[in-house]
């Protein structure tokens, strides 16, 4: 018996079951031509993925590399002394120097110079005590006649000097002294930066004391031009850089009454030799840094240097100074002489002025308690608070200095100095003065650049100009003045300078 019924069954199928064959054909020839993509897109994934490592691994050796260089501390080392710290800051700050000075032939160098000062009189600046443009302001502890240590009883910051120039042969440099601090605002004080707002202005902490284009002319041993604003010629102290620094970290009588501090205008220097060099200039004036009159002022220096043991230095400088009046003549001479002795590290320097105006002259009257008689002056039209002389006047003096190096670190300073203004055109009040002042300084070994220093200085004058601590009413003016002036005055000082 045949069973009819499978076989049909069998018939049903074989459809689908070829349509299934196909299917299944085609289907793994489609995966197999995906598979050979997929394969090479992972052979592509795996050569970028072993690239990246072997880049990584050159990456690991240079850190090892480096780390060698540099091995860590040890675990028993000690902290960084002071000394230590302020050599790696300057080791740092020499690192950026040696860049500029590298790549863009900048010079960048630096003083900073702290101190304590204190005056045995305790003198107190009431008002109603001084003249000038502000004479009824307080003023508090001030030492009278002193140039850049005028805070007393006090820690001050004397001065931050920031040095920087381009020094080009033959093609145009410059130079730049940048002050802060005491210095800055004295500085301010005495200048006149422009017509327009003449009058010196006080707390001011920033002064671009130098800033002048340099270029040598091509002639002989090069002719050196300086046109800008640049410090006096005169004066055997200067204001402290970097590279120059004063024996005595306070400035003394002829500095600070006789001597202008800048100058603004063209200066030329030419050495002739080795042994004689001179400069000339022409300028708007003593620490004018716009011209105040219809009138130029001439500067001259010559420089004899017979041996490296004596050098003489003439400086003069003539012209009109006072506002408005060109024909009012002011000139000064301005002779030193120094001599390094055969005696090993003594060293002596002697220096003379004279200096004469022609009236009218515009000063501000000083006060001292035993009278002054500028205060009957007829008053200055130009200038509130300030009185005319109106006759010529005169002023001289002469400082010497005894300098010992007791060796490479230690050294002692002594000087001596006497001042005549027969009028008070420089000072306010018609006196003579003196002062003696003793600086020991010493070059600390530990760190390069840093100097420590102690000073004593000792002021005398024949007219009490020095203030004490006790004020009174004045009932002529109304204000609070000083009821007792002193003959001397006496100064201790503390100071530490690093330069770099």
């Amino acid at each position: 018996m045949r069973i009819i019924v499978g076989s049909r069954f069998t018939a049903k199928l074989a459809g689908p079951a070829a349509l299934a064959m196909l299917l299944s054909l085609g289907t793994a020839a489609w995966a197999q031509e995906a598979s050979s993509e997929s394969v090479s897109d992972l052979r592509s994934e795996v050569q970028e993925l072993q690239k990246e490592i072997h880049e990584l691994k050159g990456e690991v050796q240079t850190v090892k590399s480096q780390q060698a260089l540099v091995p860590p501390p040890p675990a028993d080392q000690k902290p960084q002394t002071i000394g230590e710290t302020v050599g790696s800051l300057g080791k740092s700050v020499e690192d950026i120097r040696t860049n500029l000075s590298t790549n863009l032939g900048i010079q960048v160098h630096g003083l900073a110079d702290a101190t304590y000062d204190y005056n045995l009189n305790h003198p107190v600046t009431p008002p109603g005590s001084k003249g000038g443009p502000n004479p009824t302001a307080s003023g508090g502890c001030l030492n009278q006649l002193h140039a850049f240590d005028i805070d007393c009883n006090s820690w001050n910051l004397a001065q931050f000097n920031l040095h920087i120039a381009r020094v080009s042969d033959g093609g145009v440099g410059f130079v730049t002294d940048l002050n802060f601090g005491e210095v800055a605002n004295v500085m301010r004080a005495s200048t006149r930066n422009s017509n327009l707002n003449p009058v010196g202005t006080s707390n001011d902490v920033v002064d671009l004391t130098q800033a002048y284009l340099t270029y040598t002319v091509p002639y002989g041993s090069g002719i050196q031009l300086q046109a800008g604003r640049f410090v006096t010629l005169l004066g055997e102290e200067v204001i402290p850089t970097y590279s120059s620094q004063n024996f005595n970290e306070s400035r003394g009588l002829l500095f600070t009454l006789g001597e202008p501090l800048t100058h603004t205008g063209l200066r030329a220097t030419y050495a002739f030799n080795d042994k004689v060099s001179a400069v000339l200039g022409v300028n708007n004036g003593w620490d004018d840094v716009t011209d105040n009159n219809d009138g130029q002022s001439v500067e001259g220096e010559l420089t004899l240097a017979p041996n490296s043991n004596i050098s003489l230095v003439l400086n003069g400088i003539y012209g009109p100074e006072q506002v408005n009046h060109g024909n009012s003549q002011r000139w000064a001479i301005d002779p030193i002489a120094t001599w390094h002795t055969p005696i090993t590290g003594l060293q002596l320097v002697g220096e003379y002025l004279y200096a004469d105006e022609g009236n009218p002259i515009s000063v501000a009257p000083a006060f001292s308690a035993h009278g002054n008689g500028l205060f009957t002056a007829p008053p200055d039209p130009y200038n509130p608070g300030f009185v005319l002389i109106t006759k010529s006047a005169s002023w001289t003096g002469a400082a010497g200095y005894i300098v010992y190096d007791w060796n490479d670190h230690l050294e002692f300073a002594t000087r001596g100095e006497w001042f005549r203004d027969s009028e008070g055109a420089r000072t306010g009040l018609r006196q003579t003065l003196g002062e003696v002042t003793e600086t020991i300084n010493y070059k600390v070994p530990a760190v390069t650049g840093l100097l420590a220093r102690l000073e004593y200085r000792h002021d005398e004058s024949n007219a009490a100009p020095f203030f004490g601590s006790n004020v009174t009413a004045n009932p002529v003016i109304g204000l609070r003045v000083p009821s007792h002036t002193y003959n001397g005055q006496d100064t201790f000082m503390a100071a530490a300078i690093y330069s770099f």
